[in-house]
């Protein structure tokens, strides 16, 4: 693994410093790559013009046909352009990938180990109910993109998901990526706006392939990985069983279990490519008993200190965790320059929660099953040195007995997107531009606050991106990123003044460097900036009903809680670096 560096502040009405910053760096690479267009122009026109016979000699050498498994050697993101991972030019210096070999060079127990290795992620435990929380940049939630699967609820998946299926993990740290998923927040009890993706894709196998692994340590821990697949002609196939069991430390009630299979296959030609994945797992967590650090009071109002430094006595865990997947990713090659993807996939989660007491015998069991579909159809034209991807996606979620913390309200949700992007390539690829545009809009059948049945539809959400990035010498690449979007008020949301709110506008500016200096050491670092003004943030009003103050209400006519809000400028900024290499 590379050194890796990352910082990050959000304070609010901060000096402009990073924003200026920012701002020059943007300015720099997005002005020198407007400025070079015109000499693209004026080169494409003194272009001779090839033979037939040059035309197919490099139709044979550039076949988009010929996959074979993919092994990922280097540090950043290396998809082809019709790859539905893939992202812009100027956005991969934000992008980073982590490889089988470093996974396995981690020995990680889940995804999470892996996760809090990488810059700009930070992994907290805080179970009970979600498992564990990490955040990208300090702030935001981000997406989760499991082999073409969005999956809603990441905790609980990523805790489970055996690691020596996987064949890589990409890190997306960039706000903008408007083609591979919904930015604003969706199907998660925590966290805001997403603040970018966490793509992980499984092995398939490129031969025939099989073996076996199995592991006993302390706490009783044993692990056991059995695989096998094939690539028989145009067909592969991949099939993986793992099983984790630990009883964990004798009274610290820190034990987990969990079966999984997996099934990769897929179909590559020339005229039509396809993969698909089954993925299904059971298993239970106990959370690990906590230590009493604060004294209790009495009703005399005596300190009781008797109980500090024990242990607490509740007993907690989920049991089971079941999860359940299914995808499809059909991809049509029409010609060397155009390819329409579909994808489908389904996605379900059994849990329940169980609470108890070491002191008592009583037991509280809560289900938290969630379910979820998505469906997404794009079209990439790949044409002299210009790349525009369109497309559009559909994804529902449904929780019946709601999420925790809002236990027992029911969340049904949909959201529908369209997105375009295209990006410029000029000067023998040493300049990209690009631009594009995203629009999500959600609808509700239930309130997602009160779990109440309605049929409400939320304003769309755009997101504009605009980014560049440019080959200064052999050795350094700057890039830049600018996103603007805008959300207004909610439906559940009013002026604790009865004023009307302005929309709560998000400017995100990022700017980067590379040095390719030599294979073993390539440090590059990034600096951004989020600056969000009119945030929505909780106020005290009066509530219509009682006359008294408070931060929120129920609606008499729907039932619905109403929170009272007010608006705040809010800036994030902070950077990241790394020096990755290859030895």
């Amino acid at each position: 693994m590379p050194m890796l560096i990352s910082s990050f502040r959000n304070k609010k009405e901060e000096d402009s410093m990073m924003e200026g910053i920012c701002k020059r760096v943007l300015s720099f690479v997005l002005i020198l790559g407007v400025f070079l267009i015109s000499q693209k122009v004026l080169a494409q026109e003194e272009t001779e013009q090839k033979t037939p016979q040059e035309i197919e000699q490099n139709k044979d050498q550039k076949s988009p046909y010929n996959l074979e498994e993919i092994k990922v050697t280097d540090k950043k993101a290396g998809e082809s352009v019709t790859s539905p991972y893939s992202v812009a030019e100027s956005s991969k210096l934000q992008t980073e990938v982590i490889t089988r070999e470093e996974i396995e060079a981690l020995h990680p127990q889940t995804v999470w180990d892996v996760i809090e290795q990488v810059p700009g992620m930070e992994v907290t435990y805080q179970g009970r109910q979600h498992l564990d929380f990490s955040n990208m940049r300090g702030t935001g939630s981000y997406g989760l993109i499991l082999d073409g699967v969005y999956v809603s609820q990441t905790d609980r998946i990523l805790a489970t998901l055996p690691v020596d299926a996987i064949e890589s993990i990409t890190i997306v740290r960039d706000a903008t990526a408007l083609t591979l998923g919904p930015l604003t927040n969706f199907g998660s009890g925590t966290g805001s706006s997403n603040q970018g993706f966490v793509v992980i894709k499984t092995k398939r196998a490129s031969k025939l392939e099989g073996g076996l692994a199995a592991s006993y340590g302390s706490f009783h821990t044993e692990k056991e990985h059995l695989y096998q697949g094939a690539k028989i002609g145009n067909f592969d196939y991949r099939i993986a069983g793992t099983y984790y069991n630990s009883d964990g430390k004798t009274d610290w009630y820190n034990g987990s279990r969990n079966s999984s299979l997996l099934f990769r296959g897929g179909y590559t030609g020339s005229a039509f490519n396809g993969d698909i994945l089954f993925y299904t797992s059971t298993g239970m967590r106990e959370f690990q008993r906590g230590e009493i650090l604060i004294p209790t009071t009495l009703k005399s109002g005596a300190l009781d200190w008797s109980k500090v430094g024990t242990l607490d006595s509740a007993k907690w865990k989920i049991d089971p965790i079941n999860s359940d997947m299914f995808a499809v990713n059909l991809s049509r090659p029409w010609n060397d320059a155009q390819t329409t993807t579909f994808s489908y996939a389904y996605n379900s989660l059994q849990v329940t929660s169980i609470q108890a007491s070491f002191a008592n015998s009583s037991v509280t069991e809560s289900d938290q099953n969630s379910r979820g579909q998505s469906a997404g159809i794009r079209h990439i034209i790949n044409w002299h040195g210009n790349v525009l991807k369109m497309g559009g996606q559909w994804l529902g979620y449904i929780c019946p007995n709601g999420q925790a913390p809002n236990i027992g309200k029911r969340v049904d949700e949909d959201m529908y997107s369209l997105y375009a992007q295209d990006e410029y390539h000029m000067l023998n690829d040493k300049l990209t531009v690009d631009a594009g545009i995203r629009a999500d809009k959600k609808h509700y059948d239930n309130s997602p606050v009160t779990g109440l049945a309605i049929d409400e539809r939320a304003k769309e959400t755009y997101t504009y991106a605009l980014g560049a990035s440019y080959k200064l010498s052999r050795i350094i690449t700057l890039t830049g990123r600018y996103a603007y979007s805008e959300n207004d008020l909610s439906g559940n949301q009013v002026s604790a003044s009865g004023s009307t709110l302005p929309a709560e506008k998000r400017s995100r500016y990022e700017g980067g460097i590379l040095a390719n200096f030599y294979s073993f050491f390539n440090p590059w670092v990034t600096l951004y900036y989020y600056n969000t003004k009119d945030q929505k943030v909780s106020s005290t009003g009066i509530d219509p009903t009682t006359g008294k103050p408070a931060s929120s209400y129920i609606d008499p006519a729907t039932g619905d809680e109403i929170d009272f809000v007010t608006t705040s400028d809010v800036r994030t900024k902070g950077w990241n670096a790394a020096y990755p290499g290859r030895y």
